[in-house]
């Protein structure tokens, strides 16, 4: 119930045109609302998608290299059926195709590769660093707006 008003309400709130709970599945629409609640523009930094039979060699030529993201090809965004970590222009499978393993695997990513996060993702994978993987907690620094969201889930969790 608490999380279908807060999908409700980030939805009414967004105008950027990325968060629309609708077009993509629950898994990623969960972890995009993350994201709404935390500042940013960062959805499009995080996750891309390329309808199927789209090259992906020419999507891996234009992109700019940064820091790793998600690109997922389907039909729709919101029936996505490879899911790939793009790194150094590279585009490595992931192994597991849900929205929840291909995030997971974009996170280790920036520990096996030594990567720093995306400035515009730092709070976001800060906050799942800290409150997901429970690495570094108190050694990292945090926003305020991290420290608020992680101990509203942690005192939610009780």
């Amino acid at each position: 119930m608490w999380l279908d008003e807060l999908l409700l309400s980030a939805q009414q709130e967004s105008d950027d045109g990325v968060w629309h709970s609708e077009e993509w599945d629950s898994e990623m629409a969960a972890i995009l609302l993350l994201l709404h609640l935390l500042p940013s523009e960062a959805a499009r930094r995080l996750i891309k998608f390329m309808k199927v039979g789209s090259s992906k060699e020419t999507f891996l030529k234009e992109t700019v290299p940064k820091q790793p993201f998600l690109l997922g090809v389907g039909e729709r965004s919101n029936s996505i059926q490879d899911f790939y970590v793009i790194l150094d222009q590279k585009a490595i499978p992931c192994r597991m195709q849900t929205p929840v393993a291909a995030f997971d695997e974009l996170f280790k990513a920036h520990y096996a590769f030594a990567v720093s996060y995306d400035d515009a993702l730092s709070s976001f994978f800060i906050f799942i660093q800290t409150t997901v993987y429970g690495i570094d907690v108190g050694k990292v620094k945090e926003s305020p707006r991290v420290k608020e969201i992680r101990a509203r889930v942690l005192h939610s969790e009780v």
